[in-house]
């Protein structure tokens, strides 16, 4: 592990915003986000949704070249991420957006991510509403899941209404992954408001 990244995930102990079983495995587990699918080229970007302690997002962003976005909500979890990505220096390619996913996936990031990754943001209705909508075409959204086969969490009707494919599972040093790719249209009645799809998921 990066020492800087240690660091790092000692801290988000330490605020509580991790578990120290979670800081342990932090590392190994947020690189199988990308043992899937391609990596972002340098001009590209990623988002982050409920980046909370920093995983997977700041371990991503130490691993590749291109920039990304940390979508979390909470004000607390935002400034130790803009702490974060300073300790790292990450300054020139990592943003902190203080916001809910769902007016992030309504604004000028929509339809330009071509990596798109969720670590236990939510149930599946609501990561694959938040997530579809910040995809460029043929992007991915890819997610941590149980490494047992879950493939009727994700089912093909609702995921199509968000212009989303499954694109595969994979494990990783013991962790489950799923990558929904892009590759129809989204709705711009997606996402909705976050009280809308608490209340009733696609799925």
């Amino acid at each position: 592990m990066d020492g800087g990244v240690g660091q790092v995930l000692d801290a988000a102990v330490d605020e509580g915003f991790l578990t120290v079983g979670a800081a342990a495995d932090g590392w190994l587990h947020s690189v199988g986000f990308l043992a899937g699918t391609p990596l972002p080229a340098a001009d590209q970007f990623a988002i982050d949704l409920g980046s909370g302690g920093g995983l997977p997002g700041l371990v991503l962003a130490v691993r590749t070249d291109c920039s990304w976005f940390l979508v979390d909500r909470g004000e607390r979890r935002c400034r130790f991420l803009e702490w974060a990505v300073g300790v790292l220096d990450l300054v020139e390619r990592v943003s902190v957006i203080h916001a809910d996913a769902t007016d992030v996936g309504r604004g000028e990031l929509r339809g330009s991510a071509a990596l798109v990754t969720a670590r236990g943001f939510g149930p599946p209705g609501i990561t694959a509403e938040c997530g579809a909508p910040l995809l460029a075409d043929h992007g991915h959204l890819v997610v941590s899941e149980p490494p047992e086969d879950r493939s009727s969490r994700w089912p093909e009707g609702p995921l199509g209404r968000l212009g989303l494919v499954d694109a595969g599972t994979w494990e990783h040093e013991g962790a489950g992954f799923r990558a929904l790719r892009r590759d129809g249209h989204c709705d711009g009645r997606h996402p909705r408001a976050w009280r809308a799809i608490e209340r009733r998921p696609l799925f």
